[in-house]
């Protein structure tokens, strides 16, 4: 019960953000571009499209189940291609960010459509991203690209913890850092750091 509160607590903190971008963008504030909107909305939608999935519903029918990690899978595509374009990431580190994401995504559907899928690949198609966000920005936007590898990190480690495994408490824990890390990445928008990066990174 209490998992499915943070987990609802999370998706409602990523609209607010992304309402928020939208009403800044349409009010003509420059920092707040469409790129940005685009990243914060294609989050919210995945993070939506993450808790459908895990409706037994949906979960326990194999191609409902399928559908929608498919769509979740190519969802992450647009969601780290908008990404490095909001942080004007230069062209190198676009075009390895998407060889890295679609070829761990495509490797991901196989194992989906041959097996269970192994969430492995989409985690390390989330992670690598994170990783040369990180690279390329600087100070509070940095920060919260930071705060989000060490959530992703967080839960790896606390999953291995039989108690909180056992009550799911590990999400719990995961909900709350990753609304914070959002949220250090929502206030940097206001900062111009979203617009320097390429020349900073």
């Amino acid at each position: 019960m209490l998992n499915s509160f943070t987990n609802a607590l999370h998706a409602t903190a990523l609209i607010i953000y992304t309402v928020l971008v939208y009403w800044s963008m349409q009010a003509g504030d420059p920092l707040y571009t469409i790129w940005i909107f685009l990243t914060f909305l294609f989050v919210a939608i995945l993070k939506i499209l993450g808790m459908i999935v895990h409706l037994p519903q949906v979960d326990h029918v194999r191609e409902r189940h399928n559908f929608f990690w498919i769509l979740i899978s190519i969802g992450l595509v647009f969601l780290n291609y908008a990404t490095l374009i909001a942080i004007h990431a230069p062209l190198w580190a676009l075009v390895l960010g998407m060889v890295i994401t679609v070829g761990f995504v495509v490797q991901y559907i196989r194992t989906l459509l041959n097996d269970t899928g192994h969430f492995v690949w989409i985690a390390l198609a989330m992670t690598l991203i994170y990783l040369l966000c990180t690279f390329l920005t600087t100070g509070m936007l940095q920060l919260g690209w930071i705060c989000t590898l060490i959530s992703q990190i967080l839960w790896i480690g606390l999953e291995r913890v039989p108690y909180l495994e056992e009550r799911k408490y590990h999400n719990d824990i995961y909900h709350f850092a990753l609304i914070g890390s959002t949220y250090l990445l929502f206030k940097s928008i206001e900062t111009g750091l979203w617009e320097v990066a390429a020349t900073t990174g």
